[in-house]
């Protein structure tokens, strides 16, 4: 693969390069055979660099490369891997050197940037026996958010893992189709909705409220709108104070039409949400029986 950012030793000596200068510090060796321009600082994307200018025209990133590439939200521990993982056509040997995971698959292929990936289902599926069934399904559910100008559909997933009989991880990844929803428009958003699955009926998601005069008034992460009982999960963009006010009017208005609404930040996920988990439960009981009488 072309990479404007480096060469092969042997490209480098065609366009004239002396060995003296392949071999300054203009350059950086990540990989045997490989130079990748200084300024790429960055130690995991020149691997990716030099893996690239090694890989053959029909080999490609796969498992979590390939979601890197994609942006897909990885938990931090793989978020810097200090590997790269590449594929090849069934048939064709796998690369083996350091730093790199070779495989063998018969991925759809997309290009991404100029980089040759396996496609986005292919590579959820891959992700499986990488990811907890937690992780899995922020992936998903990243994949089908359509805030997403290209977002793809269950049903691409799943007909991704019928393509894969035989994968590692196949349950695990059956599992998470099955909790995919769209909706959930952020890895904590997802981690609520999955919390809350677990002990009370699922929470439709984004849904919109309008006041008597139909103006609108909010779209509610996650809620029970026959309770008119709501949870949102407040992120870092939260604190801010402009944004602070937004929230503050907006969540008074909601409260005007007989809303209630319960906020969550990181710090109620500390221990695994119990305790939020709990004043959620007891609020969905309250407004159960208010609405019963």
């Amino acid at each position: 693969m072309h990479s404007e950012h480096g060469f092969t030793v042997r490209e480098g000596l065609e366009r004239g390069y002396s060995a003296a200068e392949l071999r300054s510090m203009a350059f950086t060796s990540p990989a045997r055979g490989a130079r990748i321009t200084a300024a790429i600082g960055d130690a995991d994307q020149a691997l990716l660099e030099a893996v690239r200018v090694l890989a053959g025209d029909d080999q490609f990133f796969s498992h979590t490369t390939a979601a890197r590439v994609h942006g897909m939200p990885l938990p931090v521990r793989l978020e810097r891997e200090g590997r790269v993982h590449l594929a090849s056509p069934t048939g064709r040997s796998r690369m083996q050197r350091p730093g790199v995971v070779g495989h063998r698959l018969k991925s759809a292929v997309e290009e991404v940037d100029g980089l040759r990936v396996e496609s986005r289902a292919d590579t959820f599926v891959h992700l499986a026996p990488l990811l907890s069934l937690e992780e899995l399904v922020t992936v998903g559910d990243w994949l089908v958010s359509t805030k997403r100008h290209d977002p793809l559909t269950v049903e691409d997933l799943t007909d991704a893992l019928r393509r894969y009989p035989g994968a590692r991880g196949l349950h695990r990844a059956r599992q998470a189709v099955a909790l995919v929803r769209v909706g959930s428009e952020s890895p904590r958003e997802t981690l609520v909705r999955l919390l809350i699955m677990g002990a009370l009926p699922e929470p439709t998601l984004q849904h919109e409220v309008f006041d008597a005069t139909g103006l609108f008034v909010a779209r509610l992460d996650a809620s029970w709108p026959p309770l008119k009982l709501a949870v949102e999960y407040d992120g870092e963009h939260h604190n801010d104070p402009a944004q602070q006010e937004r929230d503050r009017i907006r969540r008074e208005k909601l409260r005007a039409l007989g809303w209630h609404v319960i906020v969550i930040t990181k710090d109620d996920l500390a221990d695994g949400g119990k305790a939020i988990l709990r004043a959620i439960v007891a609020a969905h009981q309250r407004c159960s029986s208010w609405t019963a009488a």
